[in-house]
């Protein structure tokens, strides 16, 4: 039996992309570690990245029993830079670990290691999938909607799973508060047995079986809440987020950090972006 909890960061913004991450376990738990607890509450501002950068790394260090060599190893590109401009994103990327020392990050990483022991929990595995915000558009123009985006991205961290695993539990954050996700799911598993077992505002529960597999996939309103698993997989998204952002500026030299979501240092580059019509802009500015 695997336990995959799936959560999304940037569905919102204007700028930067959608990051889509899976952390998948022996076992799930309700209970939180002290400290560990909602990503949008943990980053409340700038001076919370360390907070972040130390739990996402403890992470992977605990899941891979080292730390990450490049940012390339953090996360995987589900595009490639058709324009030529990956000088914003890849070549501002900051050194890792950005803000945290690599001692206090081997300590956190212990103390995590033997709350996971104490709840029998065992981490197997990190998939964050990052779409651009080029590709992000390319896929509206071809007039796919932003939460049928998500659950594509959803979907394929789900089927690299069921390849190696008979029996999954799946647990993914609600896609815009929808609530019905029966059509996504037969456009993709059109020759799996898809049993709709609730549908409210709370949770979205299905069963889908093929043969010997077997995957009972829900998707919960307050995944962070509920899932360490879950609250794990939104903490290391916003982490992979803040990366891109932190590249973002720098290529823009800002003054102000710009965050890419809807705030008026945001909306003011975005506006100087459309009115230089710059070759950047596809890069930057989401159409919607």
């Amino acid at each position: 039996m695997l336990y995959l909890c799936l959560d999304e960061n940037g569905y919102g913004p204007v700028m930067g992309p959608l990051v889509v991450t899976g952390v998948s376990g022996t076992a799930d738990s309700e209970k939180f570690p002290e400290q560990i607890f909602d990503s949008k509450r943990l980053f409340s501002s700038r001076n919370s990245f360390p907070k972040i950068e130390r739990i996402a790394l403890s992470i992977f260090k605990i899941a891979y029993n080292r730390f990450p060599f490049t940012y390339n190893e953090l996360f995987e590109r589900s595009f490639e830079c058709v324009n030529g401009n990956s000088g914003i994103c890849w070549k501002n990327f900051p050194e890792i670990p950005f803000s945290s020392d690599k001692v206090e990050i081997e300590n956190y990483a212990s103390n995590l290691q033997e709350y996971l022991k104490k709840n029998h929990i065992c981490l197997l595995s990190i998939h964050s999938q990052v779409l651009c915000v080029q590709a992000f558009n390319n896929l509206s123009r071809k007039h796919l909607k932003k939460d049928f985006i998500n659950y594509l991205m959803f979907e394929k961290i789900i089927l690299k799973h069921q390849k190696d695993y008979d029996h999954i539990v799946v647990k993914a954050g609600k896609i815009g508060g929808r609530n019905y996700y029966k059509k996504f799911l037969t456009s993709s598993f059109r020759h799996w047995e898809i049993h709709c077992q609730k549908e409210n505002t709370a949770a979205s529960e299905y069963l889908i079986k093929k043969d010997r597999k077997q995957i009972l996939l829900t998707f919960l309103k307050n995944i962070e809440s509920i899932s360490f698993l879950g609250i794990l997989a939104g903490i290391y998204g916003k982490y992979i987020r803040e990366l891109f952002m932190i590249a973002i500026n720098k290529f823009f030299d800002t003054e102000k950090f710009i965050s890419g979501y809807r705030d008026a240092y945001t909306r003011q580059l975005v506006a100087q972006l459309k009115m230089k019509d710059t070759e950047f802009q596809n890069c930057i500015c989401r159409m919607k």
